[in-house]
């Protein structure tokens, strides 16, 4: 119960049910997801680890809110995180890899034509797991995964951006090509091209809401 509360908690905040400095209390999860108080407890603290809430004394517990220099460190981390491990994977990877992430590509393409914008951020997510999994190294790859999950309520600003999106689709398409070949330089191109887009569109509305650029 504590992972499936966490995750349900987790997947709305990344869908905006809880914004950026949302309050959280432990009445208002038990009401809406029918659940334990030690299960709310547990599933606090689980989320505070993965760095998308935040406990402020005398305040309570918090969804985080960045400013647009954090976003722009956290995305620094990722470029440093993905290069190396694009740069530590060996190509070609195995077919069985790159069959899969094309499959799961072609679904996460889809779930954009359909706007099921759950489905496009789970599919995403799975695809660059597997991506990162080849990189032979698992500590790095659990990093890869922290900064991401982190990520997570940033990226979903542009889901609405249907020109953004059709970029995204085109990126996982060039990753994978670049997988299946053996040219180390347009792997490491293809990974870091996939992630600034979400920094700058986060740096636009924070700028919008607050008049500053934080």
């Amino acid at each position: 119960m504590k992972d499936t509360l966490a995750a349900q908690i987790e997947s709305d905040i990344v869908f905006g049910v809880y914004g950026p400095g949302t309050r959280l209390t432990e009445d208002r999860i038990i009401e809406r997801h029918d659940a334990k108080r030690h299960a709310v407890r547990a599933a606090f603290s689980t989320l505070e680890q993965r760095g998308l809430l935040v406990h402020h004394t005398h305040r309570g517990v918090e969804v985080v809110e960045f400013t647009p220099d954090q976003v722009d460190q956290l995305y620094q981390v990722r470029i440093i995180l993905e290069t190396s491990a694009a740069e530590h994977t060996q190509l070609p990877v195995d077919a069985a890899i790159s069959d899969k992430m094309e499959q799961l590509a072609l679904q996460h393409a889809k779930a954009i034509e359909d706007k099921d914008f759950r489905s496009v951020f789970a599919l995403n997510k799975e695809f660059h797991k597997v991506q990162f999994s080849c990189c032979g190294n698992e500590r790095l790859e659990s990093l890869i995964e922290e900064h991401a999950r982190i990520a997570q309520p940033i990226r979903v600003v542009k889901y609405d951006d249907a020109d953004h999106m059709r970029e995204v689709v085109e990126q996982h398409f060039e990753i994978i090509k670049a997988m299946r070949g053996v040219d180390k330089r347009a792997y490491v191109e293809a990974t870091q091209k996939h992630l600034p887009a979400s920094a700058e569109a986060y740096r636009r509305l924070y700028k919008r809401r607050f008049g500053t650029h934080g």
